[in-house]
């Protein structure tokens, strides 16, 4: 058997200083604190969160005080997504976000930018989940659906592959869809994907045909066509008017 990489006599050492110093970690109750208020959308949440991170109250995960707390909130980043997505989030959404953030402590260099980053991060944390709790509660075949659609939004998706996906009918899944979204599949996919084409024509530089095939439009001037009547602006004129102008690609 090869050695361990971690001899108990080195675990037994690290129990025996924390008791020395009357070091204790958080208790589970503790832990768990900020995740059950995330659920309810409470921003006491994030002062939690905030609360908690200090390294006083967490174990030395590193010698170095900023990687100490860049572990703890890519630690505290995943457990809250899992809870957030248990709160009814469409989980790509959830993902999405927590992955951005997790490379931004990837390159943060100072404990009080990564303090910054805890409260910012849970503050939008908690803010999607009131925005799931405030919409109607999906069922759990619509909600399979909307994560489907998230998942693949790059790609062609029709009704009967969704409704393959959950095991429903096409016909009734169309029906249940429209009754729980208030609007048909095929409105909800095109107001995504232009939700989707408005943030990458402020935050990237991607040419027209690269966000038209990115999103599966069949042609880039199917693209500007649809563009342009659910927005009023063509592509070109939307970007030129808002280049400037930081958008959520977590709105809607």
């Amino acid at each position: 058997m090869p050695e361990s990489f971690i001899p108990q006599s080195e675990i037994m050492q690290l129990l025996h200083e924390n008791s020395e110093k009357s070091f204790r970690h958080t208790t589970y109750r503790e832990e768990n604190r900020r995740y059950h208020l995330l659920m309810q959308g409470d921003m006491a949440a994030v002062e939690e969160a905030v609360r908690i991170s200090d390294p006083q109250l967490q174990g030395k995960l590193s010698s170095d005080p900023v990687r100490n707390m860049r572990y703890l909130f890519i630690i505290g980043a995943g457990l809250a997504t899992r809870y957030a997505i248990e709160a009814g989030v469409p989980q790509e959404r959830v993902y999405s976000l927590s992955d951005l953030y997790i490379q931004k402590a990837d390159i943060l260099t100072t404990e009080k930018e990564l303090r910054e980053l805890v409260r910012e991060f849970w503050t939008k944390l908690v803010e999607l989940v009131q925005l799931s709790r405030s919409e109607k509660i999906f069922s759990k075949p619509i909600l399979s659906c909307l994560n489907y659609i998230d998942a693949h939004f790059s790609s062609r998706i029709t009704l009967r592959e969704l409704a393959q996906h959950v095991g429903m009918h096409p016909n009734y899944l169309a029906s249940v869809f429209k009754e729980e979204l208030g609007e048909s599949f095929g409105s909800y996919l095109t107001r995504r994907r232009i939700e989707t084409a408005q943030a990458l024509l402020t935050r990237t530089e991607y040419t027209y045909s690269q966000i038209a095939y990115s999103l599966a439009f069949c042609s880039q001037s199917h693209f500007i066509k649809v563009f342009r009547e659910k927005t009023g602006f063509t592509p070109r004129q939307f970007r030129l008017q808002h280049s400037d102008t930081a958008f959520s690609a977590f709105s809607g």
